[in-house]
């Protein structure tokens, strides 16, 4: 398997670990890949590819979005789709399972977890979030084998989902929101160690005597 998966705050990553550790009890090789380290034209996976990201605006990152749309014809090999999602997913799942198709791959399920709200959040609740994590860490894991025997679903619903991700499943909302909930870097806090620039996925942050930003940034909270 090849699991490719975008992570904002963590949620994610961990997730997809659950799944690697569940395919490698079952003799399972799983090639964690984060995508925005990975060019889809030259991934050639001989078995599985599984896509791992959060719901965003009713959909998904534009980042996940170009990546799916990158990659390689799938040649009649099987996908997967693991979504985190403290919201609605309206625009993701079953627009990205005819994405996959069109693409040549076999659908072959998807799975939606409910993680903790990481998008402005004004306070933590750490029991409770703790709690809600391990238990989707749990489904993630019976995902992965339900995958193995062959009990997974990935359904699809026309129509209202494919207009929401026609429309949102791109830069848009994320300009609007980039305008309200502009970025900056408090002078008496940042210590100038560059780490943001250097874990952004989108190359929107560069590294002056502050950290400077451009326009690309899809508000994944890293």
């Amino acid at each position: 398997v090849d699991l490719c998966y975008f992570s904002g705050t963590g949620n994610t990553a961990l997730a997809a670990g659950r799944m690697a550790v569940e395919f490698g009890i079952r003799g399972i090789e799983t090639n964690l890949r984060a995508i925005e380290d990975t060019d889809p034209a030259t991934l050639y996976s001989s078995g599985t590819v599984g896509i791992a990201c959060p719901a965003a605006a009713f959909t998904t990152y534009p980042l996940v979005w170009r990546f799916v749309r990158n990659l390689r014809p799938g040649n009649g090999k099987g996908a997967f789709l693991l979504v985190t999602m403290g919201g609605s997913t309206w625009g993701l799942v079953g627009p990205m399972r005819a994405l996959v198709e069109s693409k040549g791959y076999v659908p072959l399920g998807a799975r939606r977890l409910v993680m903790p709200s990481n998008f402005m959040v004004k306070s933590l609740n750490e029991g409770f979030n703790a709690a809600r994590r391990e238990a989707a860490l749990r489904k993630a894991a019976a995902f992965a084998d339900d995958l193995c025997d062959g009990r997974a679903s990935w359904r699809r619903i026309r129509g209202i989902p494919d207009l929401v991700a026609k429309h949102l499943g791109t830069d848009r909302p994320f300009a609007f929101m980039r305008k309200r909930l502009a970025l900056s870097a408090d002078p008496a806090v940042c210590n100038r160690c560059g780490l943001c620039a250097a874990k952004c996925p989108s190359s929107n942050i560069r590294m002056n005597d502050l950290p400077e930003y451009a326009d690309r940034c899809e508000l994944c909270m890293r």
